[in-house]
């Protein structure tokens, strides 16, 4: 099992609103997220118009073969940071979702930052002499995929969540969309935002509904002495 630290996840207040309703976080899809790079291989050492055919295929196909089994749902380490609350809390009026378990190591990913994208090298390619070697390059290339961003997003301390979408204990389909119900005893706080409207009250009678009773609320605060947020 990974450590069981807390992670939380920044929503506005609307999205905070309807996740408190349904019990539920909606699950996101790498198609839809603010990185145009996210998922997406970078080519080098093309020569033939046959290697261009397997780029042009990778590129079209992998990342929705990967949306067809598997969700994300995002979430940082870092819950004191100004930015995110401003970027993905709509500037303190939503709220931060504390979730803490011991996940399995190849069900959270903590994201790491580079300038350089994952590059599938067509000349390192056609070095290797069999299929396992071949197939190790392209494992490590995916690993790399699937767990870097550009280091402009080093801010966010990401955490990944891979959701499987055929988990029908945590992961129900609604309307088009994906929703995933933390695990017993992991939905540990809601953080309101020190701008947000919505109510204490509120929140409490929305988590007691959906069986979160243990779930604490409390509401943020600007920090005195430091550019920070207090939770």
């Amino acid at each position: 099992m990974a450590d069981s630290i807390p992670i939380y996840r920044f929503l506005n207040a609307d999205g905070a609103l309807k996740t408190l309703i349904d019990g539920r976080f909606r699950v996101g899809q790498l198609s839809q997220f603010n990185d145009p790079f996210e998922w997406r291989l970078g080519f080098t050492g093309i020569t033939t118009p046959e290697e261009q055919w397997v780029a042009d295929k990778i590129q079209s196909e992998h990342r929705p073969w990967v949306e067809s089994w598997m969700g994300v749902l995002c979430f940082t380490g870092d819950a004191s940071n100004l930015a995110l609350w401003s970027l993905y809390a709509d500037n303190h009026k939503g709220a931060a979702f504390e979730v803490k378990y011991p996940w399995k190591p190849d069900g959270i990913v903590k994201m790491a930052y580079s300038k350089d994208r994952p590059v599938l090298d067509f000349n390192e390619l056609r070095k290797l002499g069999n299929d396992n070697e071949r197939d190790e390059y392209l494992k490590s290339v995916i690993c790399r995929l699937s767990n870097q961003k550009p280091v402009g997003f080093s801010f966010e301390q990401e955490h990944r969540l891979q959701i499987d979408l055929q988990d029908t204990v945590h992961c129900r389909l609604l309307n088009g969309h994906y929703y995933w119900k933390p695990p017993d005893g992991s939905f540990k706080r809601v953080v309101l935002g020190f701008q947000s409207p919505l109510e204490e009250t509120t929140v409490r009678k929305l988590l007691n509904m959906n069986g979160y009773a243990d779930t604490d609320v409390v509401r943020a605060k600007l920090c005195q002495e430091a550019y920070s947020v207090i939770i």
